[in-house]
């Protein structure tokens, strides 16, 4: 009996661990399928997303038996282009200040039988004003110089011209503006060669356009470093980054802006170093970014994370589990607290709302995101978004107590925005020499446009100016 009453017990043992065995693999393929549900969902969003994106604008096959009058209106309003924006002011040609050419144009033939029996109407005339493009051609200048000696220094010097490249055949202008022509325009080396030589009769080789950029960031580099240093005194600055392309290989452009520097640094890594070489490991001053966690570590006096970047994952939260009503009032209940808080800033600023009711309501508005949380969010884009919002909870409200801070990024995104166009015309740089001449030349360009200052100009005075003349190109394209 004993023996049975072992075997017995030994067979149930046995049992158990099966059963245990089963239930913990039952657990785990549960926990699989809850995720694949999960990443399915998201997946299903991807693509509807997609869709839109790439067959929104295409037009709807007529049915035929749709017929009725309500649906062609409704065609008809959707194909309707769209106006000009509500407040946008219309934009006329003004007349030329200077006239440079008068025509007097006398009738000797009508226009309508061709009769050459025509006088002239004494009191009637007609005024067209009309400007056109006089093509210049190419100066070349010959520079014959007279060498001096100087009596106090006892030296035989030879002096340069005004606008003279020494050992150059090319002048600054034409190399300045073959430079503006590739980053700012985003023109071809075979096309600019092209329009010199169409436009002007100046003929080039493609190769000496590299040049051009590699001379013109040798004599920019000291106006770059000085642009870094500025930017690192700056109250505040916008922060942003994107892909980029070094001969095949993944690189990362960043770009740090505030509203009169835009500096440019492309780099092998996305990581927080970068981002501490650039601002240091301590920044005094406020650093607007998305939720990149590159910024993250960097000590700073405060950050401004990017509202509408959040909130757009609020929407795909919100797109992907339309079935739950949990979720449904978690996210209109956290996009009312931001809209409300961006809406209390333009009110203030626009002087709409006394300091007194700005302080108390943005007082009440932190302590309800303070408060804010989901309770288990187990779901996977969910969980993203309840974590996002715990740790960055003290760097969403900032711009309500800082004036100068803006509420998103689009600053930085608007300086990236020249770069992603680029990349998808050039496909980037093939060398890291391409690599610095493109963060030298675009940083002093598009600081130039943000000081409303001409690109043009500065490229040419960089090429000409002289170490101690540097001083006063750095103050041009500071700005006032």
């Amino acid at each position: 009996m004993r023996c049975k009453h072992n075997e017995i017990c030994k067979e149930l043992k046995g049992l158990k661990e099966k059963i245990e065995k089963q239930q913990k693999e039952l657990e785990e393929k549960g926990k699989l399928i809850e995720k694949l549900e999960s990443e399915n969902i998201v997946l299903k969003y991807d693509i509807a997303e997609m869709r839109n994106k790439w067959f929104k604008n295409r037009k709807v096959k007529k049915d035929d038996k749709s017929n009725n009058k309500d649906d062609e209106s409704k065609r008809k309003k959707e194909n309707k282009k769209r106006g000009a924006p509500v407040g946008h002011k219309g934009w006329f040609r003004k007349k030329p200040k200077q006239i440079d050419e008068i025509i007097e144009i006398e009738p000797e033939k009508c226009s309508h039988c061709g009769s050459v029996n025509v006088k002239k109407c004494k009191s009637k005339t007609e005024e067209h004003i009309q400007e056109d493009i006089v093509i210049p051609k190419v100066k070349a200048t010959k520079h014959i110089h007279h060498y001096g000696y100087c009596e106090d220094c006892h030296k035989i010097f030879c002096p340069k011209g005004d606008d003279e490249l020494l050992n150059s055949y090319i002048g600054p202008t034409a190399k300045a503006l073959a430079v503006y022509l590739k980053y700012e325009i985003k023109v071809s080396d075979r096309d600019i060669q092209e329009l010199f030589e169409k436009l002007f009769g100046l003929k080039i080789d493609p190769s000496s356009i590299v040049g051009f950029r590699n001379q013109l960031r040798r004599a920019g580099i000291t106006l770059y470093e000085e642009l870094l240093k500025d930017l690192k005194k700056s109250p505040v600055v916008n922060a942003d980054e994107t892909g980029w392309n070094l001969n095949g290989k993944n690189y990362w452009l960043w770009n740090f802006s505030t509203s009169k520097i835009s500096f440019t640094h492309i780099d092998p890594s996305r990581g927080q170093k970068v981002v501490s070489n650039i601002m240091g490991n301590q920044y005094n001053g406020i650093l607007v970014s998305d939720f990149l966690s590159a910024y993250d570590k960097i000590k700073t006096k405060a950050k401004q994370k990017c509202i509408p970047h959040l909130k757009r994952a609020i929407k795909k939260v919100k797109e992907c589990y339309k079935d739950d009503k949990i979720v449904q009032n978690y996210c209109i209940n956290l996009k009312e607290l931001l809209d409300n808080a961006m809406k209390l800033k333009k009110d203030f600023l626009k002087k709409l709302i006394t300091v007194k009711w700005f302080n108390r309501k943005r007082t009440s508005l932190t302590n309800r995101l303070n408060d804010f949380f989901f309770p288990n969010p187990q779901k996977g884009i969910l969980l993203t978004l309840s974590k996002r919002l715990i740790k960055h909870k003290d760097n969403l409200f900032t711009f309500l107590y800082h004036k100068d801070v803006p509420y998103h990024n689009n600053h930085a995104e608007q300086q990236i925005q020249n770069h992603v166009l680029m990349r998808k015309i050039t496909f980037c740089n093939r060398s890291t020499e391409g690599i610095i001449n493109h963060n030298v030349l675009s940083s002093l360009i598009q600081t130039a446009k943000l000081n409303d200052k001409d690109p043009l100009v500065l490229l040419k005075n960089v090429l000409l100016a002289d170490n101690k003349e540097k001083c006063n190109l750095i103050a041009f394209v500071r700005g006032p």
